[in-house]
């Protein structure tokens, strides 16, 4: 009913962890103490199942289930084949769960996904032809087909694919499975799919890949099946090792099927034509001989080619003809809620299949913010019957309009455009409009290196100028400008956290797009100043960096720091916490833009992610975009320039400093090139808009490189010199 799939490595640790599990693991144990470090290469990267957890779970809450259980089984039993000319069609909904990261999966990864289900559902897999000579016959075209769903439980068009921010965070919990709450579409209409950034065991513990109901113990909160994002599909974020078998396993529970191993060689799976295997993790490996149970006549090699198995998913090619019996009678029969979701009326009512009325017109895009002289693909999502022909309306575009179903779309000129689509056919014509709908940026950003943010001038989201950031989280969970710590000066940026509230909530920011082309030979960095410290030792806040390349259209991640690594350094544990001193603080971010594929790029937007576990809250100060580093170069506009000339240093060379700020108290220091101070060489206020030092009335070193170092209240300069020649 529910599927863990866990990633084992070859260490004693892990042994004790799964054998250390109150699941039903005894046979594995015995098999890892023997020879654990062979058996485990084959297992690695392979299914750990949760069903017995889960489903243990439910029956201990909710006794009545096992009860039911026993009387469907028995039902089932004695049920034959149906003969069947039609599919069943099954309208799905995917409910992606998601703070902007990568667990916010493109619609072409769940696309993907449907296209491996039917596959695997309907005999078309690919690798078929694989099935070995002992199981010929046995493979079942299941006739069971999967469709996003059209329309959704209000009448509206949909596409099937419902993306929900989620201010309670992007885990499951299997034990309360609060983020159902979220979302939850009638279960007798819809299959629902929630898609989230990881499981937690709940009840055992465990990493959870995927999980789902039985159909005799669910109920409208929580039937259908949870997905890791990184398990869904082939593409984008997917491990592709699994070949998308997670989810046509987890389809298997939801329509009743345990799994080939279920209550080992006594074959507790209630499938004649499967033979029994004796363990979980027994065809891991997919071996070619194995056969774990004797005891069933005639005796025949352990089926790993099944997806009710956990064999590695390039291995499993069929469901088996008993096991399509047992699909088939749980969706026919009416005493299940699955009977209510393929029938005909409802595959009218969600849109899987049209109606004879009029059309009414929807779209939706591949993206809506681009850069000038990209292209953005339309699709029609247009329900309650088939058009005939579209005719869309593209303001601002090269291309103004389109009589094609799904156009793609160029967008020149900077601006935010209108698009429509009015869709006919025999029943009558329909017409939507979506107001600045596409938002077209420049494609070289007007802010250059090096570019940089202190904080000083206010909250950086309330500018009205090009350096305006932007909240990518919703209210609630946005930083805010500190004005009473920070690294330099007197302004940070805060995530306002309370240790032990907030779980779950992810504070994102988006930078203004910078223009590094200007950089040259330069090596261009990304780096801030951020102090954090650990409430304790097992709480694990997380900051992501993510870097968009096309005005924001889509992101990457680049960086992620989680507990002692995101700590300052010799942290103290401590709740609340507050930096008080520049120790508290350290650099983060990429030293070298270049090494990642992103020198001179004329167009970069970074955002920053920090996702609460219930820990601190984390300060951002200094923000630099260009050939310096945090801490470096952070004066911006409060001191604008700190010339220094001639250099390498002469008797004559001077350094000027322009200040913007009348009376500005500075520290001037010579620096060797670890940042230790060598001497001190003006410390005082500026009491001029343009002020000189002459060097000749020092005295310093005579040769070697150093570093001239300007501190004030709005930030720091360095600027490397040489003495001597």
């Amino acid at each position: 009913m529910s599927l863990i799939l866990q990633v084992i490595t070859t260490n004693q640790e892990t042994f004790n962890l799964i054998c250390g599990t109150k699941m039903r693991l005894s046979k594995i144990c015995v098999a890892l103490g023997l020879g654990f470090s062979g058996l485990i290469q084959g297992v690695e990267a392979q299914h750990k199942c949760g069903s017995d957890q889960y489903h243990q779970y439910l029956k201990q809450s909710d006794p009545q289930i096992a009860v039911v259980e026993d009387e469907i089984n028995a039902i089932l039993k004695e049920n034959t084949l149906e003969s069947r000319a039609a599919i069943y069609t099954i309208p799905v909904v995917f409910h992606v769960i998601h703070t902007n990261g990568p667990e916010n999966i493109s619609r072409e990864q769940i696309l993907d996904q449907l296209r491996v289900l039917n596959n695997d559902f309907n005999l078309l897999n690919g690798n078929r032809t694989k099935l070995r000579a002992a199981f010929n016959g046995l493979a079942a075209d299941c006739q069971i087909k999967f469709e996003l769903a059209k329309i959704d439980p209000n009448g509206n068009c949909t596409e099937g694919i419902n993306r929900v921010y989620s201010s309670a965070g992007v885990q499951m919990d299997m034990s309360t499975e609060k983020v159902k709450s979220l979302i939850n579409w009638n279960y007798k209409k819809y299959l629902n799919i929630w898609v989230v950034s990881s499981i937690s065991g709940g009840v055992d513990g465990g990493e959870v890949l995927g999980y789902a109901c039985f159909p005799w113990a669910t109920n409208a909160t929580r039937d259908g099946i949870v997905m890791k994002s990184d398990r869904v599909g082939t593409i984008g974020t997917a491990v592709a090792s699994d070949s998308g078998r997670t989810l046509t396993h987890e389809l298997g529970h939801w329509l009743g099927l345990y799994h080939t191993f279920q209550d080992g060689c006594d074959g507790g799976d209630q499938i004649d034509d499967t033979p029994p295997v004796n363990g979980t993790f027994v065809n891991a490996s997919c071996p070619s001989s194995g056969n774990s149970c004797t005891n069933e006549f005639p005796d025949l090699p352990d089926m790993w080619e099944n997806y009710m198995d956990y064999s590695n998913g390039g291995c499993q090619t069929l469901f088996t003809l008993k096991q399509k019996t047992r699909m088939h009678n749980v969706l026919k029969n009416t005493t299940y809620p699955r009977a209510a979701v393929v029938a005909a009326a409802n595959l009218i009512a969600t849109g899987v299949v049209p109606g004879s009325v009029a059309p009414v017109a929807s779209f939706t895009s591949s993206s809506t913010v681009i850069c000038a002289g990209q292209s953005v693909k339309f699709y029609d999502l247009t329900c309650k019957s088939a058009p005939t022909a579209w005719s869309w309306s593209f303001t601002g575009s090269s291309q103004p309009s389109s009589s094609v179903q799904n156009p793609t779309i160029t967008y020149q000129t900077p601006g935010t455009y209108a698009v429509s689509l009015t869709v006919q056919n025999a029943k009558g014509s329909n017409s939507t409009t979506k107001t600045n709908y596409i938002t077209v940026l420049k494609s070289v950003a007007v802010n250059k290196a090096n570019f940089e943010q202190s904080f000083e001038k206010g909250d950086p989201t309330t500018f009205t100028t090009d350096d305006k950031f932007v909240h990518s989280s919703p209210v609630g969970s946005r930083f805010v400008l500190e004005n009473t710590t920070s690294y330099l000066g007197t302004n940070c940026y805060k995530a306002p956290i309370t240790t032990g509230a907030n779980i779950g909530n992810t504070y994102s920011m988006t930078l203004p797009s910078v223009d590094i082309s200007n950089m040259g030979a330069l090596t261009p960095k990304f780096t801030f100043m951020a102090s954090y410290c650990q409430p304790s030792a097992d709480v694990t806040d997380v900051l992501r960096v993510f870097v968009s390349t096309d005005c924001g259209a889509s992101y990457k991640q680049i960086m992620e720091r989680s507990g002692a690594a995101l700590g300052y350094s010799g942290q103290v544990y401590t709740s609340n916490f507050k930096p008080s001193k520049t120790t508290q603080w350290k650099v983060m971010g990429l030293p070298s833009l270049s090494s990642i594929g992103l020198g001179l790029n004329t167009n970069l937007t970074f955002r920053i992610d920090f996702a609460s576990e219930g820990g601190n809250p984390i300060y951002i100060d200094n923000i630099n975009l260009g050939q310096y580093m945090a801490g470096l170069n952070t004066l911006g506009d409060d001191l604008q320039i700190m010339e220094i000339s001639p250099n390498p240093i002469e008797a004559n060379s001077k350094i000027v400093i322009r200040n913007s700020k009348p009376n500005e108290f500075v520290v001037v220091e010579l620096l060797d090139m670890q940042g230790r101070k060598v001497a001190n060489i003006f410390e005082g206020k500026l009491s001029e808009s343009t002020n000189t030092i002459f060097m000749s009335d020092l005295s310093l070193p005579t040769q070697g490189l150093y570093i001239i170092s300007l501190r004030s209240s709005g930030g720091q300069i360095q600027k490397p010199v040489i003495f001597g020649k």
